[in-house]
């Protein structure tokens, strides 16, 4: 435990001049959400680095590399700028308790056991464990036909934080790594807390940090959905604001959360998709400009597409001809949509998001029609890759579309949660930038 603990304090320590350097009047959990989201993201970056540079992975050469990268934030963060001035502070609220007790509760669920899913075994753990072993990312271990199922094209943050937790331990242990999972919860309900904040009172505020720290539970510990609910959550998030104030800061932590998102799994490569589709169809008038400022995420995300296909990586989704598949499955459409709606998991969040989303007002409704917009394409991605698997649908549905909505359900319910809060407060139609103060 006490190396779990000490490596999630260092990725937040690492974080924390990176974070600045995005945006100065971070404070408060707003700093330290996104400061271990940002130590966590270049954690992996410079495991990346190491292992390109063939120099090998020890405690010694990552903490030098840290060093150097924390100090050079460390230097930008100093420099003078326009953006210095205090953000307003947090108020708490007694709910924030209730959201502490829920958060130790779900923190003694992951740590029940050594991490006990079979697709950590198969996927994660397995490649962090043979990576540890090398020294570095082995490419032999990637690019072997015989161990295609564990999926060699996913991209590898989540596995390289957990060498990053192995190296401090002196060894491989997976006994503690939930607390992996639990960090990343933590990080997004505060980065959640701080941006209600900025939009309506303390009790509403902390009523949507404990929904969002449920949402943000992931139950297949080990897993890479925890990391990617917490980046994707966030980058949403973020950009929501942004298209609401345009303000840089919000531009920035948007576009690298969602970076680092499409480098926890292919689905964050899509949800950076969805967000740049819902950038250009909700400001067309200056969608040249707003895409341009979602360039980091690209950015963040291209190396790893690059190595992917330098190593020859291959994707199941590539096998054969997708567009075969597809129209083969087109005329079956309906049972398929019906099976997926028979194994939806948490269909009464849904039914409940639906029902928020009808009883507000109109006015609000066209106010989130960016996270309305992305959550459905989205899940229209989602979907898709069921039409057009090489494996058998209900195989393939049984076995991963409990996960998928709940990667997008965070931004959702945080846009529901408002809008309905708001309207019980009678401010429907306070505008955005009058509430914010951006930290």
């Amino acid at each position: 435990m006490t190396a779990t603990l000490i490596a999630i304090l260092s990725l937040a320590v690492l974080g924390i001049p990176i974070a600045l350097s995005v945006n100065r009047r971070a404070r408060g959990p707003m700093l330290i959400g996104t400061a271990f989201l940002y130590g966590s993201g270049t954690m992996f970056l410079i495991l990346l680095a190491l292992s390109i540079a063939h120099i090998r992975w020890t405690l010694i050469s990552v903490t030098i590399a840290s060093l150097i990268v924390f100090c050079a934030f460390a230097l930008i963060a100093r420099r003078p700028g326009g953006d210095a001035a205090r953000a307003d502070p947090i108020k708490p609220h007694l709910l924030d308790l209730v959201t502490l007790f829920t958060i130790l509760c779900y923190a003694r669920f992951a740590t029940l056991a050594p991490l006990w899913e079979w697709d950590f075994w198969a996927i994660w753990g397995l490649k962090a464990r043979t990576f540890l072993e090398a020294g570095g990312i082995d490419w032999h271990f990637l690019e072997s036909p015989w161990n295609i199922f564990a999926h060699t094209d996913y991209p590898l943050l989540v596995p390289l934080n957990d060498d990053f937790v192995a190296l401090l331990n002196g060894g491989w242990s997976d006994r503690w790594l939930g607390l992996m999972g639990v960090a990343c919860a933590v990080a997004l309900a505060l980065v959640a807390r701080a941006l209600a904040a900025q939009e309506t009172t303390p009790f509403f505020a902390s009523l949507l940090t404990l929904l969002v720290a449920a949402l943000g539970f992931s139950r297949d510990v080990g897993l890479a959905e925890g990391a990617l609910i917490a980046f994707g959550g966030a980058g949403v998030l973020f950009i929501r604001a942004a298209l609401f104030d345009d303000d840089d800061g919000c531009w920035r932590h948007g576009a690298l959360m969602l970076g680092f998102a499409a480098n926890c799994k292919n689905e964050g490569l899509a949800l950076l998709v969805a967000v740049t589709i819902g950038v250009v169809a909700t400001s067309w008038s200056r969608a040249s400009t707003t895409v341009r400022k979602l360039a980091p995420a690209y950015a963040l995300a291209a190396p790893w597409l690059i190595l992917r296909a330098a190593h020859r990586l291959p994707t199941d989704l590539a096998e054969g001809s997708a567009v075969s598949r597809l129209l083969a499955r087109l005329p079956h459409a309906h049972q398929i949509l019906a099976y997926l709606a028979e194994q939806l998991s948490r269909p009464w969040f849904w039914v409940a998001v639906l029902v928020g989303v009808l009883i507000v007002p109109a006015v609000a409704r066209r106010r989130e029609r960016f996270l309305f917009l992305v959550t459905a394409i989205q899940l229209v991605f989602y979907i898709a890759v069921y039409f057009m698997t090489p494996n058998g649908v209900r195989w393939h549905v049984l076995t991963s579309w409990s996960r998928l909505p709940a990667q997008i359900a965070v931004p959702i319910a945080f846009a529901v949660s408002l809008m309905l809060a708001n309207s019980l407060r009678g401010s429907q139609d306070a505008p955005h930038a009058e509430a914010r103060s951006d930290e």
